[in-house]
């Protein structure tokens, strides 16, 4: 039987979000984000719900709608945070748009919607409970892992360029760690 954390789910999972993040690379975006994490991005974070654009908007409502048996409400502001640090596109033009639309999201979320909600009908998936405190870890782990290879690589290969734009970054990046500091304690 394959349970949520056999090896197998494991792997199906892995190859879905390669094939999402693989839909994502030919519509314009990121090929490290997933269609549904791009879309969360420009819902919640390019603009403010009064000035997104329709088609981002019904992109999220089509794609939320989509995954609903499994994710409840807000996948796709809830795949914007379980994305973490990754950069996101915001130069999507229209024709990498209509191609999103068109040839990747609407007809993968049809399939996908009739087999989820099948499956939920008869109670073979169930919708998962949001973990905040396991992601927000897992991200401080991801933080962690990408501070460790930073620090091996200037180990390894010294500082002989100017740093001036990074310095820059570490002082923002130390205010935000000194904040997220106060919220953990």
């Amino acid at each position: 039987m394959i349970t949520k954390n056999s090896k197998i789910w494991k792997y199906i999972s892995n190859l879905f979000v390669a094939i999402d993040q693989l839909g994502n690379a030919i519509a314009g975006g990121n090929p490290d984000n997933t269609i549904s994490a791009r879309v969360g991005y420009y819902n919640y974070y390019i603009y403010n719900r009064e000035t997104v654009p329709w088609y981002w908007y019904w992109f999220m409502q089509i794609i939320d709608i989509t995954f609903y048996p499994v994710d409840g409400p807000n996948h796709c502001h809830e795949a914007y945070h379980n994305d973490p640090g990754e950069i996101f596109d915001n130069r999507a033009t229209n024709f990498f748009i209509a191609i999103a639309a068109t040839l990747i999201i609407i007809p993968s979320c049809v399939l996908i919607a009739l087999v989820l909600y099948l499956l939920s009908a008869l109670r073979i998936v169930k919708r998962k409970k949001i973990e905040r405190d396991k992601n927000l870890e897992k991200r401080v782990d991801s933080c962690n892992f990408l501070l460790n290879s930073m620090l091996h690589e200037i180990d390894h290969h010294g500082l002989d360029f100017p740093l001036d734009n990074a310095r820059e970054k570490y002082i923002k990046l130390a205010e935000k760690i000194e904040i997220l500091d106060g919220h953990l304690n």
